[in-house]
């Protein structure tokens, strides 16, 4: 199954508009295919990320997010890793909980060292830089 197949296969009866409309523009963007696979990627994550991220432009009970920032927002969730994201998953927990290691109890609290912080960034610019609008940038 590609990630496209499984893009639509996920919001296949989906009543939200917005949502359909935001995996539609997903659906266009081929060079992410492999991205829609990841296993601790889902729409229903896609789309508490995208809430999360709006909640704080929220003023009045009024939010205005033009459609193009929510695209980027969605590219974001499947181009970026989820401890980029400080997105929390159950999976993550479990695996480190079955370790036993000491790192479970850090990464619980989101606590890690600067130098260990400076390792993973440089690691990160060294592999590859991700555009918002295209992907990798070489």
């Amino acid at each position: 199954m590609t990630g496209i197949e499984w893009l639509k296969e996920q919001v296949k009866d989906q009543k939200d508009l917005a949502l359909k409309q935001t995996v539609d523009y997903l659906l266009n963007r081929d060079e992410l295919q492999e991205k829609y696979l990841q296993e601790d990627k889902t729409v229903e994550g896609m789309a508490q990320f995208i809430r999360s991220k709006g909640t704080k432009y929220l003023q009045n009970g009024w939010n205005y997010i033009t459609n193009e920032v929510v695209y980027a927002w969605a590219v974001m969730y499947y181009s970026l890793p989820n401890e980029f994201l400080k997105i929390k998953t159950n999976k993550t927990d479990n695996k480190t909980a079955k370790k036993g290691s000491t790192k479970s109890a850090t990464s619980k609290n989101n606590i890690i060292s600067l130098d260990a912080a400076k390792q993973k960034i440089e690691q990160k610019k060294e592999v590859e830089q991700i555009s918002l609008f295209g992907g990798v940038v070489q």
